[in-house]
């Protein structure tokens, strides 16, 4: 029998890089031709170039998460598999409206519901409907951290005991030293870099407005947005009409692992000034290639990240640039950040996380 392990959310950071370590662990614990997944069509290539040889069956499904195909016409995909699955395994919060066997549901956070995060009320309150009925049905409720964990039992009024947490771990090729070395950055010169989804609640606003108080005091310096978008134009398409932005605003849509360890590589300093995580895992990316980190003064953050970061308040541009400008110009900071950043990593290797994960998962298609 085999297992279905949702990818939907592939090449979304977050949500995504977590169902690729999943699903590379996975594979390599019960075999890449017992697991199942799912893809958007899109990214077909990118997925068989990163996972064909790793004897998946994958289905490409013609929508994208989050959609009413994902939500509700899914659930017919599913069913034509109910004969062979065992269990039905959601890392992201994409639990369709039937699920036709038992299934654990991963709710990495609840950022949904407010309103950082801009949806019209009907569809919130749509989600909220679907989400719940999620969580409430699933054999298991897994979430990436003991913040996120609270804020689940007290939405979907559970009992917290409900929830499991299981930390999401980076993957071996981010540790500098590790492996063969990264290629050189696509982007020439110092820049900041921030990566992942264009989304309101990870304040890209603010990271845009607060390199600007910094960029006459750093005139060669670049600002990096690697991920994806989430709509269309986002805040950094309307930024990139800024004429002092010109030619100092990057943005690399939808990089592989291989580019975001050049850029990574490359970096001056990564910011992540968001306003509402789960988790966070690309902050623990950079610390483990070497990058001195500056983000958000929030619970999970200290929660995950300790002392190894330089905090900031994200809702003021001015807190998130003299930031941005000690890591810069403080050469024993950066020091300090680097060292204690790849000690901070180390604690959220594969092979400290990976079994609590795949033993939920793999122990219900015994070998």
């Amino acid at each position: 029998m085999s297992i279905y392990l949702d990818g939907m959310f592939y090449r979304s950071t977050g949500v995504g890089r977590l169902y690729e370590n999943i699903l590379e662990a996975l594979a390599g614990r019960i075999g890449g031709d017992r697991i199942v997944t799912a893809v958007p069509a899109p990214l077909r290539e990118a997925f068989q170039a990163e996972h064909g040889a790793s004897g998946v069956r994958v289905r490409f499904l013609p929508y994208g998460p989050m959609t009413a195909g994902d939500l509700f016409r899914k659930s017919r995909v599913l069913t034509a598999m109910a004969g062979e699955v065992t269990l039905f395994a959601f890392p992201g919060h994409n639990v369709p409206w039937t699920v036709p066997g038992r299934y654990i549901a991963g709710v990495n956070d609840v950022t949904v519901f407010s309103p950082l995060f801009r949806l019209p009320r009907w569809k919130r309150e749509g989600f909220r409907l679907l989400l719940g009925r999620a969580v409430r049905g699933a054999e298991a409720v897994v979430t990436i951290s003991e913040a996120a964990r609270v804020e689940i039992a007290r939405t979907f009024r559970i009992s917290p005991e409900r929830v499991a947490v299981v930390y999401p771990w980076v993957k071996d090729a981010f540790f500098a030293g590790e492996g063969p070395p990264p290629a050189r950055s696509p982007v020439a010169g110092e820049y900041l870099l921030y990566v992942g989804l264009r989304i309101a609640h990870k304040n890209l606003d603010g990271l845009v407005r607060a390199f600007l108080l910094v960029s006459g005091e750093f005139p060669t310096l670049k600002l990096i947005v690697a991920g994806r978008r989430y709509t269309t134009p986002d805040m950094v398409d309307r930024w990139k009409a800024d004429p002092r932005l010109a030619d100092r605003l990057v943005e690399i849509l939808d990089p592989s692992d291989e580019t975001l360890r050049a850029l990574y590589a490359g970096a001056r300093a990564f910011v992540f000034p968001s306003l509402a995580e789960g988790f966070g895992l690309p902050p623990l990316e950079a610390m483990a290639s070497g990058v001195p980190v500056v983000c958000s003064d929030i619970p999970v953050f200290r929660e995950v990240y300790g002392d190894a970061v330089g905090y900031v308040d994200p809702n003021l541009p001015e807190s998130i640039a003299e930031g941005v400008r000690k890591v810069l110009s403080d050469p024993g900071l950066r020091t300090r950040l680097v060292r204690s950043g790849r000690e901070r990593a180390a604690l959220y290797r594969r092979d400290l996380a990976v079994n609590a994960y795949l033993d939920m998962l793999a122990g219900e298609a015994p070998v």
